[in-house]
């Protein structure tokens, strides 16, 4: 019997050590990597965007030139 309460305590206390290592794991590493992960793909969203949006804009410019230099 004491042998098993000593065992049934080993064995919580090194579920419980693993799951602070695995809390100290995510907000060390994986947290940061997260917010940079989020911060990339929101600044390429935002740069294609603005890029879709200059295309835009430059064939709306060009087909206006078009028409109104070069009418056959």
């Amino acid at each position: 019997m004491n042998t098993e309460l000593l065992n049934e305590f080993y064995l919580m206390q090194q579920s419980r050590s693993n799951a602070k290592y695995l809390e100290l794991l995510d907000e060390k590493m994986y947290m940061p990597v997260r917010k940079v992960n989020k911060k990339v793909s929101s600044w390429m969203n935002r740069r294609g965007l603005m890029l879709m949006n200059l295309e835009n804009r430059v064939n709306r410019s060009v087909r206006r030139l078009r028409k109104k230099y070069f009418r056959f």
